[in-house]
């Protein structure tokens, strides 16, 4: 089965290390052709490289470019995969143009973001698909109420290799709270931030530091804010840095997501991580965390109940203890094997 994977992504982010880790999973799978079209400069290139996965190159990152488009019609046409499988949304569009004029493939798009589908071409390029393969539960909802057919939806969720993982620490001389991600809107860091305020008033906590991790359009926003809330000795921000390389010198790690998650990566590497993992309580999140089990759960931007759990963790060793040994075994329920093989069924069932 020829299986093309197109992926617009210019940036390093969790969708860009789905396609990696299916496309690995197609290559070792008997019976699966995968072929990966990416932007020439795309940083999905080096990595599909070195694993000898066949990929083939786009002029650019946009699905208005014409000479993108003229080239990913003639890799269909040359190609003649039987499955195409988009992973965001402008590759989606592109998919889409191909499904229209030429239309010999099944079609499979991956919706990884909870917002509601836009009027127009925005809604229109997914119907195009023969199936949307939302990231999570919420997501599929969210299609369903925007108009897609129920029975053209299924959820597959995302998955990591946790043996890609360590659970040895480096550890530091006080207690180290993390955040990893994007420093975009959706990530909730500012909500952080006004917990760690909080925490200063709790005389029950150890000496701490906090260590966030990632760039984004928000990072002075966010520097300012530490500032402002005499924080600015107690917040490392790193800048982007592998999720792999600073999750050993965490002690408690924090998704404070707010909005539009889709299955969280960063949950998930904090369980195969061996570290006690809090998050808000978006639906995406309570489909992978359950509550005093493998995690913390607070409500969504109330930084003083985010605080709060910081403190139950740092102050009692058996509930970390226990989190993370529960959250050891949830990690099994979401690895990359398991997402594969989901796809490779869906796959199967679009061809018989």
């Amino acid at each position: 089965m020829k299986v093309l994977l197109l992926d617009l992504g210019k940036i390093m982010r969790g969708g860009q290390r789905q396609v990696y880790y299916l496309a690995r999973q197609l290559a070792d799978t008997p019976g699966f052709e995968p072929l990966v079209a990416v932007p020439a400069k795309a940083p999905l290139r080096p990595m599909l490289e070195e694993a000898g996965i066949p990929c083939v190159l786009l002029p650019s990152s946009s699905d208005l470019n014409p000479y993108n488009i003229f080239r990913f019609l003639r890799i269909v046409a040359t190609h003649q995969p039987d499955i195409v499988h988009t992973n965001d949304a402008k590759g989606a569009s592109m998919a889409a143009l191909a499904k229209k004029w030429i239309g010999e493939f099944k079609l499979v798009h991956s919706r990884r973001v909870s917002y509601r589908l836009k009027p127009g071409w925005s809604k229109k390029k997914y119907l195009y698909g023969d199936v949307l393969a939302a990231v999570s539960q919420e997501i599929q909802d969210v299609l369903i109420e925007c108009g897609v057919p129920a029975e053209k939806t299924c959820t597959i969720h995302s998955g990591i290799a946790p043996e890609s993982y360590t659970t040895e620490k480096q550890r530091h001389p006080v207690l180290t709270i993390g955040a990893v991600g994007a420093l975009s809107a959706q990530k909730g860091f500012e909500v952080l931030i006004e917990s760690l305020a909080e925490l200063r008033k709790d005389d029950s906590m150890p000496d701490w530091q906090c260590l966030i991790a990632g760039d984004g359009p928000l990072f002075q926003e966010l520097k300012i804010q530490a500032d402002k809330l005499g924080l600015a000795e107690s917040i490392v921000f790193l800048g982007y840095r592998d999720s792999r390389e600073v999750l050993p010198e965490i002690d408690i790690l924090t998704v404070p997501s707010v909005d539009g998650e889709g299955s969280n990566a960063v949950i998930k590497e904090g369980w195969a991580s061996g570290i006690p993992v809090i998050t808000s309580d978006l639906p995406s999140n309570l489909e992978l965390v359950t509550h005093e089990h493998d995690g913390l759960v607070f409500r969504n931007r109330d930084a003083k109940e985010l605080a709060t759990a910081i403190a139950r963790i740092a102050n009692d060793s058996t509930l970390a203890g226990s989190l993370v040994e529960h959250g050891s075994k949830t990690i099994m329920r979401f690895t990359d094997t398991t997402m594969a093989k989901k796809y490779m069924d869906l796959y199967r069932s679009l061809l018989s």
